[in-house]
């Protein structure tokens, strides 16, 4: 019989089993009430459904998936278990992950007490996830902590179900013996994802009645983002404080994740140790990812986001691009400062001393645009790129830039002068050498709309030489 014979469906004995037996919907229904708060909080989340293929699951847009979603699957469990039930239970966990590979981020088991011989499931993997982004630095300590785990796990469960538990699976003790503590958890967790909520008891009881009355009517059949939202703000009475900006998160090497916000994984691309991932690295792992997440927030109605996070040059170059103006998209750019908006035009008569060096030909085929923000990378282009000055564009400010006002001056400065230049020399592409701030290269590659292919590039300090990095 084939694997695919083999898979959980929705409607084989296991899938038809919670729609059946439904002594335990009322601790399943609990637990997953009090998880929406957290999900509604978290942009990237669409849809959950209770009594699907297991008893409650939740889909996040994932840019960085193969499917560009992923699950979160719970099985709340309101009975006595024995140590022989939490097994069964991580074995379904297991048998959907060979059935599925990656559909899911994470297995979750919710129960009210542990058996006490497994007691130690729902705290030590526990204690390990929370401790992991502070010791993110620190690979060897947190590698450490994970392979005993895996070591406890494994001598548990044997191998391959102990590796599979230690990597997909968490373990969640919620004991919700009634609805005044099913009601009263779900305050916590709406107090907890809006800390400036102000909701009396009253209104908590009723939207929490409300989300109650939809599931029921809903079962096995799925909830979108935009009805929770409007049965829980219908309830409270005003909307719930969501920000008015789209939040997108890049996380580099050098920070960590953040819940509130759909997450770009750009860590593999932070120039750890001074090296960068090859061309076709950067087009598959990063540039993709971007453009999925360009056409889901388009889908989305989404026009405007706001950029968190760290990135060197190239990343915000391409980010700006992904999320450029000619497709709809504004940007709030963070600074020391405060955030840039793209749309925070300057003044006609702002100017600025920019020093412009025009070429006197094509290398090869190739415009060379050299931008300079307080540095001249053009200055000695030839050593660290191999090309000689005359045959690079260099435009260089010798002044900060201060202000969004200001960005958005220099980005049309620029992007005027490369146009005009790349009309007069019709190029087959552009090699773009840029020394400035990330957010003056995000605002530049906003705007970097009918420009021919442009090879992004990084210093590299330890060598002093450009290495070519993107293609936009």
């Amino acid at each position: 019989m084939s694997s695919s014979e083999n898979a959980p469906a929705l409607t084989d004995a296991r899938g038809m089993g919670g729609v059946i037996a439904q002594d335990g919907f009322d601790y399943q229904l609990w637990d997953g009430l009090a998880r929406m708060p957290a999900w509604l909080a978290n942009p990237a989340f669409e849809q959950m459904i209770f009594e699907g293929l297991e008893d409650l699951e939740a889909r996040f847009f994932a840019p960085h998936a193969q499917r560009e979603r992923l699950l979160e699957r719970f099985q709340a469990k309101a009975g006595v278990l024995a140590p022989a039930d939490v097994r069964a239970v991580l074995q379904t966990f297991s048998e959907f992950e060979t059935a599925f590979p990656n559909a899911a981020r994470v297995h979750t088991l919710v129960t009210p007490r542990l058996p006490p011989k497994v007691r130690w499931l729902a705290r030590d993997p526990d204690r390990v996830r929370k401790a992991r982004p502070f010791y993110a630095p620190f690979a060897d300590v947190m590698a450490a902590s994970d392979a005993e785990l895996r070591k406890q796990l494994t001598e548990t469960y044997g191998d391959p179900l102990g590796a599979f538990v230690a990597g997909s699976v968490e373990v969640c003790e919620r004991n919700l013996p009634d609805r005044d503590a099913a009601v009263t958890l779900f305050g916590i967790e709406l107090d907890r994802a809006y800390p400036s909520l102000d909701a009396s008891s009253r209104r908590v009881g009723e939207a929490f009645e409300a989300l109650s009355a939809l599931a029921r009517r809903s079962i096995g059949a799925p909830l979108g983002r935009a009805i929770l939202r409007q049965t829980i703000e219908d309830a409270l009475g005003h909307p719930l404080p969501l920000p008015q900006s789209f939040p997108l998160h890049i996380r580099s090497d050098r920070n960590e994740a953040n819940e509130r916000s759909l997450e770009i994984d750009a860590s593999a691309f932070s120039g750890r140790d001074g090296t960068f991932p090859p061309q076709m690295e950067w087009a598959e792992d990063f540039l993709a990812p971007l453009d999925r997440t360009a056409q889901w927030l388009g889908s989305q109605t989404v026009s405007r986001i706001a950029l968190s996070g760290s990135y060197r040059l190239t990343a915000a170059m391409a980010l700006g691009c992904s999320f450029r103006a000619a497709i709809g998209f504004e940007l709030d750019i963070p600074t020391r400062d405060g955030a840039w908006a793209t749309d925070d035009r300057p003044s006609p008569e702002m100017r600025q001393p920019w020093r412009i060096s025009e070429p006197t030909a094509l290398h090869g085929d190739q415009l060379i645009v050299s931008v300079g923000i307080l540095r001249d990378p053009s200055a000695d282009l030839e050593r660290t790129a191999g090309i000689p000055n005359q045959l690079a564009l260099a435009l260089y400010l010798e002044e900060p830039i201060p202000s969004a006002k200001c960005a958005q001056a220099a980005v049309s400065t620029i992007k005027r002068i490369v146009d005009s230049t790349a009309a007069r020399l019709r190029p087959r592409g552009i090699q773009l050498y840029f020394a400035g701030p990330a957010a003056l290269a995000v605002a530049l590659g906003h705007r970097w709309n009918a420009m021919a292919p442009t090879q992004l590039h990084e210093f590299v300090i330890s060598e002093r030489r450009y290495v070519p990095t993107a293609l936009i």
